[in-house]
């Protein structure tokens, strides 16, 4: 028996496998499916992961009544945070509207990654970010300079090559990632930089979680990222759920290390997917996302592969392996998640915050026929992966 549309005036030629009420527009895990359910399994995706950040969140008991928790979500302009950033708000809004209170605060932070040595306001990033305030008029949307990462505790200033004071901090970023020995030395950085300036942000606000908009192809490109950094001692703080130690510098045991939920609220979705949401909202999203190539550098056309980082390499790597074997990159983020984290007793990294692994970082020098020994100074220690990114 033929299915016919709601009016039930003609008959479907292709009916929704959800709803069975609408015609199938789009491919939904194998599903053909209307875009009416498929914007909703988007953001009931996303919603879940929220609501087990609520959970883990939730102010103990005995707290004053009406104690609010506070978000900070990291927006880097992307289609995976705009997302995030439009499901969260869509969230609170539906709440909002049934008469109740807002669940938590949301502060919403972009950072201004450009360090150019003459750096001046950065009018192509303020005139995006009005118009994500115009779209989103109750959330706080704001920016912070790249160069408030310095000084900030929770790296190891002494582990990295001295900053020339004498110049401007904008300055000083510059004449640092100038010194950094390759194009995947430079993107790691920035990367790390990134990371710890948002979690700064929300340690110094009080803030319960810090919300990243990776996706799962976003997670497993990271993963293998890292492995080829070495680094993949520190996967399970990087890619899971969940609290993450922040160390403060210089160490002193009568301070105690600080920590900050980090949440991934998108890790159940695939980038295509994402890709095709922004089309189908109302308005679409694709009116306020700014060009790929202002974005992010991956996504841009590049002269020579040489230029390419691992990131980057890994990034579009992946984008091709989802698009015909996504359970691939599925089970590359499922069975991250899997992993402990162990806590090696070694301390932990100047650089990239997480804990060392020193019988394997040894095996990876051993392998290469790598001699540290030279480098070690006074500096603060690292892990395998910060020492190739700073050194090479």
């Amino acid at each position: 028996m033929a299915s016919k549309d709601e009016a039930g005036s003609q008959p479907l030629e292709r009916p929704c496998k959800k709803c069975n009420k609408q015609e199938a527009t789009q491919i939904s895990r194998t599903e053909a499916v209307c875009t009416d359910c498929f914007t909703q399994y988007i953001y009931s995706k996303c919603v879940r992961q929220i609501g087990i950040i609520g959970k883990e969140t939730q102010p103990p008991q005995g707290a004053p009544q009406g104690l609010s928790r506070r978000y900070v979500l990291g927006l880097s302009l992307g289609t995976s945070s705009t997302v995030l950033l439009h499901i969260v708000n869509g969230y609170v809004s539906a709440i909002l509207s049934k008469g109740r209170r807002s669940p938590f605060d949301l502060d919403v932070i972009c950072v201004d990654t450009s360090i150019s040595s003459d750096a001046g306001p950065n009018t192509l990033l303020e005139d995006t970010l009005a118009t994500y305030r115009q779209r989103y008029p109750g959330l706080n949307i704001e920016s912070i300079p790249l160069t408030s990462v310095l000084g900030i505790p929770s790296i190891d200033w002494s582990s990295l090559p001295p900053l020339n004071t004498s110049l401007s901090p904008s300055q000083q970023l510059h004449d640092l990632f100038s010194r950094l020995p390759s194009a995947t030395s430079r993107a790691d950085i920035l990367r790390l930089f990134i990371r710890h300036l948002l979690i700064h942000t929300a340690l110094a606000r009080d803030a319960q979680a810090a919300l990243f908009g990776h996706s799962t192809t976003a997670l497993g490109a990271l993963t293998l990222s890292e492995t080829a950094k070495g680094r993949g001692f520190s996967l399970p703080w990087q890619i899971n759920d969940g609290p993450l130690p922040v160390p403060t510098y210089p160490t002193s045991s009568s301070s105690p290390t600080k920590s900050i939920r980090i949440h991934h609220p998108l890790r159940e979705l695939y980038a295509k997917e994402l890709s095709t949401y922004v089309t189908l909202t109302s308005p679409p999203l694709t009116e306020i996302i700014p060009p790929p190539e202002v974005v992010d550098k991956a996504t841009a056309a590049v002269v020579s592969h040489r230029d390419l980082s691992i990131d980057e390499v890994m990034a579009r790597y992946f984008v091709d392996v989802e698009e015909n074997y996504p359970s691939i990159v599925a089970n590359v983020v499922r069975t991250t998640a899997k992993l402990d984290r162990i806590e090696s007793g070694s301390g932990r990294c100047g650089v990239c915050g997480m804990t060392l692994d020193e019988d394997g970082d040894d095996r990876w020098r051993g392998d290469i026929g790598d001699d540290v020994e030279e480098r070690e100074g006074g500096g603060g220690r690292l892990c395998y992966g910060c020492e190739r990114s700073v050194h090479g």
